[in-house]
C-alpha cells in the first residue's frame, strides 16, 4: 500500500480508536486517501498531498489529543522518502512532539490483531505509529 496501513493494523486501530474523531494522522493525502478507502474512517493527512505541505504544527496536534480528537500517529513510510514533509523544520518539530509524547506501538501488537499469515507488508519496516493519551500532553 505504499506507506498504508495493512488490514491488521486498521483492525487494531478500529479496535483501540477509543472514541475519537480521527482513525490515524498520517504524512500524506496519498496515504490518507488509501485508508480512508480501506478502513472507511476519518484520516488526517499532516503534510499535505505529497508530504510537503506544513499543514500540521505540534500545537494543533497536542490541541487534536488533547481535545480527545485524535490517538495514533503513522510517522514515515510515505509521502516524501523515509520521512514526513521531506525533514522541513515543522514536519521535524511534528515528529519529535509525537516521538517525546507518544508511545510507539510494537508491531506485534498489532500484527496478531487479525490472524497474522504474513508480515510483508512494506510499512511495518518504514514507519512507526505512535500512540497519543490525553493524559501525556498536558
Amino acid at each position: 500500500m505504499g506507506g498504508g496501513a495493512s488490514s491488521e493494523l486498521i483492525a487494531y486501530l478500529k479496535k483501540h480508536q477509543d472514541g475519537v474523531k480521527w482513525l490515524l494522522a498520517v504524512s500524506s493525502s496519498q496515504s490518507a486517501a488509501q485508508l480512508i478507502l480501506s478502513s472507511g474512517e476519518p484520516v488526517i493527512s499532516m503534510w499535505g498531498w505529497s508530504g510537503s505541505d506544513e499543514a500540521m504544527t505540534p500545537a494543533r496536534l497536542k490541541e487534536l489529543v488533547k481535545k480527545g480528537e485524535l490517538r495514533y500517529v503513522q510517522l514515515g513510510g510515505g509521502g516524501m522518502g523515509g520521512g514526513p514533509g521531506g525533514g522541513s523544520s515543522v514536519s521535524s518539530e511534528v515528529t519529535a512532539w509525537v516521538q517525546e509524547h507518544g508511545t510507539a506501538v510494537q508491531e506485534s501488537e498489532y500484527s496478531s490483531a487479525r490472524q497474522s499469515s504474513s508480515s510483508t507488508d512494506s510499512q511495518s519496516t518504514t514507519s512507526t505509529v505512535y500512540r497519543l493519551d490525553p493524559s501525556g500532553v498536558a
